[in-house]
């Protein structure tokens, strides 16, 4: 066994254990204490067994938040002192006692955590709160709906350089949530009811498309350096817009993951308006064309065909998240993946 030296400054707390968080201030005792005190003191009175289910209840939710606050913000523990989150706290605590839904609890939990660390009184604390009222009025499918559309349309996964982490994209992040969802327009209706966003006119295209606007190069056909001098030229740094095709390496494709990167390096480099009409050009003649892309992801995994399915054809792909249907999406991407996303960086 190692040595464990402990060494401390003027005013400092010095305890040796294993995974134990030192603040020096509110203690996980005291803050357990507080939110068992907010539940007792405001949670109606019940009749024998339905109170004390209550109470479990109540006793479950409360350890999860404090210790996970403990974990992973423990000075976040200070603001049970405050009205407001003692109001957002009773609000997850009261759910939880009434349904004892453990999947709702774990998204509750989450987003309470997040809330206890948002100390400044801004939209992404207003959004959190209503997070709070909303997501106990949703199920399971309804999370996974919110992520997906979020995960598809709003975002860009910037880990995704070549198939196999594309592979694992597919696979971690959005088959989890593509199991057992339903083409119902009143789905989308109770979503917008809620305020988790709206069906809007227009749409984000075709599943196929949003795939391409995001992860070009994962779709490319290939090329020869021929067909890439013929057609492009072979102007100054020409050939750093090129690297081997992911898909079959005796030929090369486009050294960009999408339109957008495209551009940005094109700009960076000086390159003149005709060399980058020819470059677009070329990058959109040797990607897959739609069937292409679809029947490459379903070959990862088969239950794609669903998710594209029912992307293509419902309101999914019209349904505009608001920040609370981001929040609520957040946290369930979190509770299913492991993975944290910075939250502000959608509501601000």
């Amino acid at each position: 066994m190692k040595d464990k030296k402990q060494e401390g400054g003027d005013g400092s707390s010095n305890i040796q254990a294993e995974n134990v968080n030192v603040y020096n201030g509110i203690t996980y005792k005291d803050a357990k204490e507080i939110a068992l005190d907010v539940f007792n003191s405001n949670f109606i009175r019940l009749k024998s067994e339905a109170a004390q289910i209550a109470a479990e209840r109540a006793e479950e939710i409360t350890e999860k938040i404090v210790k996970e606050l403990n974990e992973k913000s423990p000075e976040s523990l200070e603001e049970f002192k405050n009205p407001a989150m003692q109001d957002a706290l009773f609000q997850t605590q009261k759910e939880y006692a009434k349904s004892g839904d453990e999947e709702l609890g774990n998204l509750l939990v989450d987003i309470l955590v997040d809330r206890a660390k948002t100390q400044e009184r801004n939209m992404l604390q207003l959004v959190l709160d209503e997070s709070l009222l909303v997501a106990p009025k949703l199920t399971v499918e309804h999370f996974d709906l919110l992520t997906l559309n979020f995960l598809l349309a709003q975002t860009v996964n910037q880990r995704i350089r070549n198939l196999e982490s594309f592979t694992i994209y597919i696979k971690k992040h959005i088959i989890p949530f593509a199991d057992d969802l339903r083409n119902e327009r009143t789905t989308f209706n109770h979503l917008e009811y809620l305020g988790c966003g709206h069906i809007r006119v227009g749409d984000y295209g075709q599943l196929e498309e949003s795939f391409k606007r995001q992860y070009k190069a994962m779709f490319s056909k290939g090329f020869s350096l021929e067909d890439f001098e013929n057609e492009v030229g072979d102007f100054e740094n020409s050939k750093t817009f090129i690297m081997p095709c992911l898909h079959d390496r005796s030929k090369f494709q486009m050294n960009t993951l999408s339109d957008t990167v495209l551009e940005e390096q094109m700009t960076n480099r000086n390159i003149n308006q005709q060399d980058k009409n020819k470059l677009k050009a070329f990058f959109n003649k040797t990607t897959m064309n739609n069937n292409e892309i679809r029947k490459y992801i379903i070959s990862i995994d088969p239950k794609m065909e669903s998710l594209f399915d029912l992307w293509n054809n419902s309101s999914l792909k019209k349904f505009e998240l608001s920040g609370v249907g981001i929040s609520i999406a957040h946290a369930n991407f979190r509770r299913k993946t492991g993975e944290t996303l910075d939250l502000s960086i959608w509501i601000k």
